[in-house]
Formats: structure tokens, C-alpha cells, sequence
């Protein structure tokens, strides 16, 4: 799969059906519309084409009010390209993009520079100078312009649509089985495990401290993980907060790796979070806070030895 980073297309990718938006997290929801487009493209003999943006123009638009990112942009193309798609475009975000209007932008990115056939989007897609365009505008330029459009319903789970928002949300408050089932897969923070205070290997339970570059972080407690390295995925237990046993201020992210003993600092890893198992609490000395890793241990165990 190619990714491409700029609004022009090679030979070999002429006239693509291409699946429109943000696609943070690549969610329930996201890989229907990539799935559709990629459907639509096999069912033509075209190319299956994704375009994504770079930053996310929240960054840009309004960066005071932006929401965190549900994951990087190195893990978004990832998770996009098990999708099985031929190439994927990340386009620059830039002011002068969001002063283009609807029109505009469908004539001179979609037609004039990509020379799609087909587009497929989500529902509730805006685009445009001012969020002015929506679903019926792109029908309406499809018609106007000579390609075809596809709108992909709301994926529902638990009751309610799924959205980017919503994951958010559940992430933020420790609900990490409502995540799952939303993302049809587990949250996971990627980042760089770093030294750290050493106060795990202490008191037995060493752990790798990830300086995260995942921006939405779970709620502060402990959680049921795994620890996705090149070679495997191991089972873990990490805690999220501000250790206050020891009256730390600085908030980390620390997993234990059950019966691992190599080096991971200044690897680049993932945490998988499966399930929260409590909320970070402070003990009365590190005899007693030792005594609940061990209790925390054991049922991370149990939990992950029935996950797939």
C-alpha cells in the first residue's frame, strides 16, 4: 500500500473510488466507509483510494479546543491499511485549504487533482470554508461534477452511534469494554519506554515507563494490558496516575511485563488496555501497595488469559 503526501495521483491510481475524512481512531464506523470504497472499487476494476489529513485541521482551526488525538498518525495509516486499500493520500491541512469552499474543494482537489470516479463518506461528513458542506452538498456536486457518491450510515453500538467523540469519552473514563466494542478492537497508547524513579523494581514489580505519544491517555487507575512489541504481545499490568504513595506530581504511565526480564528503554511500543481494574488509591507504605500489585497481578492474569 502507498501513501501519498500531496493532492496528485500516479498513472497507476487513475480514476479512484476514494473514502473521504478524518478517520481518527479508524473506529467502527471509519472502516465502514473504508470498507464501502473499497468494495466499490473492486466492483469498477478501479483503484481503492483513502484520503486523511495532516495535521488535523482542528489543530489548525482552532488548536485551544481541539480534542486529543485518538492515536498517531503513524498508527492511523496502520490500522487504514489493514483495510487492504491500494494507497492512501494524507493531504496537508492548511488555512488556505479551509477558506476553499464545498465547490471548490470538489472541483479542484477531487476532480481537477485526484480524478476520482467515486467518492463514499460518512453520514455526518463536513467539509468547506465553515463546515458548509455536508452528505446531500457532496450528492449534489457528484451530480454537478460526473462522480459518484456513497454515504455510509451510523455504525450503532450499545444503543447510540459511534463516533470519535464518544471513544473519547469512554477512554477518559476508564470504560475500556464500551472502547472496544466501539473501535472493534482495543485502545492502545504507542510511545517510548523511558527511565523512570526505579520504585517498581523496588518493590518487585519492575516496569517500563512509556512516555506516551498517543494523546487520549485512559483515566488514572490500573488496568489489565498487554505489552505489543515486533515479536509478540505480552501480558501486563500497567497504572496510569500520579503514584501517590510516594506523592509524586508528575503523571506516568508504568507497565509491569509479566515473567519478561529484557531492556525496552528507548523502544518504541504499544500498551494494549483491556480492562480497568481500579482506581489509583494511596496505601500506607510500599509493604502494603506491593501486597495490591500482587492482588492487581493475579487478576490481570486471570482476565487476560481469556482474551484472544
Amino acid at each position: 500500500m502507498e501513501v501519498i503526501r500531496e493532492l496528485r495521483l500516479p498513472p497507476a491510481l487513475a480514476r479512484p473510488v476514494l473514502a473521504l475524512g478524518n478517520f481518527d481512531g479508524v473506529h467502527r464506523g471509519h472502516r465502514a466507509i473504508l470498507e464501502t470504497a473499497r468494495a466499490r472499487a473492486r466492483g469498477s476494476n478501479v483503484p481503492a483510494v483513502a484520503m486523511t489529513f495532516e495535521p488535523n485541521p482542528a489543530k489548525v482551526l482552532a488548536p485551544a479546543r481541539a480534542p486529543r488525538l485518538l492515536m498517531t498518525l503513524d498508527d492511523k495509516l496502520a490500522c487504514m491499511a489493514e483495510i487492504g486499500l491500494d494507497a492512501i493520500i494524507v493531504a496537508p491541512f492548511t488555512r488556505e485549504l479551509s477558506l476553499w469552499s464545498p465547490e471548490q474543494f470538489a472541483r479542484q482537489c477531487l476532480v481537477e487533482r485526484l480524478h476520482i470516479s467515486g467518492v463514499v463518506v460518512g453520514h455526518s461528513i463536513s467539509f468547506g470554508h465553515a463546515r458548509a458542506g455536508n452528505a446531500g452538498v457532496m450528492k449534489d456536486l457528484g451530480e454537478k461534477l460526473g462522480f459518484e457518491v456513497g454515504v455510509v450510515e451510523a455504525v450503532s453500538v450499545d444503543g447510540a452511534a459511534v463516533s470519535s467523540t464518544r471513544i473519547r469519552r469512554a477512554i477518559e473514563h476508564g470504560d475500556m469494554g464500551a472502547t472496544a466494542r466501539m473501535l472493534g478492537r482495543y485502545h492502545f497508547l504507542s510511545g517510548i519506554v523511558i527511565r523512570g524513579s526505579r520504585r517498581g523494581h523496588q518493590l518487585g514489580f519492575p516496569t517500563a515507563n512509556l512516555r506516551s505519544l498517543t494523546e487520549t491517555i485512559p483515566a488514572d487507575g490500573v488496568y489489565a494490558t498487554r505489552m505489543v512489541l515486533a515479536e509478540g504481545a505480552y501480558p501486563s499490568v500497567t497504572n496510569i496516575g500520579l503514584n501517590p504513595t510516594f506523592d509524586e506530581t508528575q503523571r506516568s504511565v508504568e507497565t509491569h511485563v509479566f515473567d519478561f526480564s529484557r531492556e525496552l528503554y528507548d523502544r518504541l511500543v504499544k500498551v494494549e488496555f483491556i480492562e480497568r481494574l481500579r482506581g489509583e488509591r494511596k496505601f500506607d507504605s510500599g509493604e502494603a501497595l506491593a501486597h495490591q500489585i500482587a492482588s492487581d497481578v493475579q487478576r490481570a492474569r486471570a482476565i487476560l488469559d481469556t482474551v484472544g
